[in-house]
């Protein structure tokens, strides 16, 4: 069955083998575009998340510097995905500590970094 938890476990375990074949095949992820972006392909104009999958690259490669100038949420992409998937019971207990105010603040909070990053980028 495929929940949140192992969906995270699955996106963790396959970043690890990408890394690990472009290591050892030499790709360099300013190079590599495995899915095209349709809203790019449309406006010409970068989404919030174009650049994720090079950063992830990125960061499996150990280039952690090259990984934020693609896209600085990629950082929090693979840490809410370590959390979720290899610590679900503590990430639940953590989160439902909060209130829904402060829940819906940390993710308003989150979406503004995003956008305000994003605008960052395209202007």
């Amino acid at each position: 069955m495929i929940n949140q938890k192992n969906l995270a476990k699955i996106f963790i375990c396959g970043l690890i083998v990408v890394g690990v074949y472009s290591a050892w095949v030499g790709l360099v992820p300013d190079q590599v575009s495995l899915i095209p972006c349709l809203f790019h392909s449309l406006t010409n104009i970068p989404c919030p998340g174009c650049g994720m999958t090079r950063a992830c690259l990125s960061i499996t490669q150990g280039n952690f510097l090259q990984a934020y100038m693609f896209n600085p949420f990629a950082f929090l992409l693979i840490g809410i995905a370590v959390c979720v998937g290899f610590f679900s019971n503590k990430t639940k207990y953590i989160w439902g500590r909060f209130s829904n105010k402060t829940q819906n603040w940390i993710l308003i909070l989150c979406l503004g970094m995003c956008l305000s990053t994003w605008l960052f980028k395209i202007l």
